[in-house]
């Protein structure tokens, strides 16, 4: 009797073992998030009066001072100058980086919301008043006319 019930709690330890095992794999897995896709949906919104260009990594990777060994991926697009607008997207390779990132592009804004008041002061709104989302390894980032409209497309396509 004695036997049997040591292996009915070894045979418990194991079954909750591969339990636990499985939910920390299930946890730990990454997310995948077209980062392309989201850029374009977010593009193809009528929330930005500029017209937004494609902008180069490394471009992208000075102005915000983020360390390219720890980048995955970025789409970016920017306006032609005359306004604010901007969408940004990040996929870092640790969800520890987003934490450095995020205050980079926070810093930058405030620079650029100093900027702007001298000589575009109706552009500081929409730098007062960005989507600025973390998500697992991802920072998105959207600046725009309509913040909330940019908020529902982010949180539509990431929930």
């Amino acid at each position: 009797m004695k036997k049997f019930l040591i292996i009915i709690g070894i045979v418990l330890v194991i079954i909750v073992g591969t339990i636990i095992s499985a939910n920390i794999c299930v946890n730990s897995e990454d997310i995948s998030l077209d980062i392309n896709a989201l850029g374009n949906k977010l593009l193809e919104a009528p929330i930005f009066e500029d017209s937004l260009e494609t902008v180069d990594k490394d471009m992208i990777l000075s102005k915000y001072n983020l360390d390219s060994s720890k980048v995955k991926n970025i789409v970016s697009y920017v306006g032609t100058g005359a306004t604010a607008e901007e969408i940004l997207i990040i996929e870092m390779n640790s969800k520890d980086d987003v934490k450095q990132a995020k205050i980079n592009i926070e810093d930058e804004i405030e620079e650029r919301k100093a900027d702007f008041e001298s000589y575009l002061p109706k552009e500081v709104y929409k730098l007062e008043n960005y989507n600025l989302e973390e998500y697992e390894n991802y920072l998105i980032l959207c600046i725009s006319n309509d913040t909330n409209q940019a908020n529902d497309i982010i949180k539509q396509y990431i929930d």
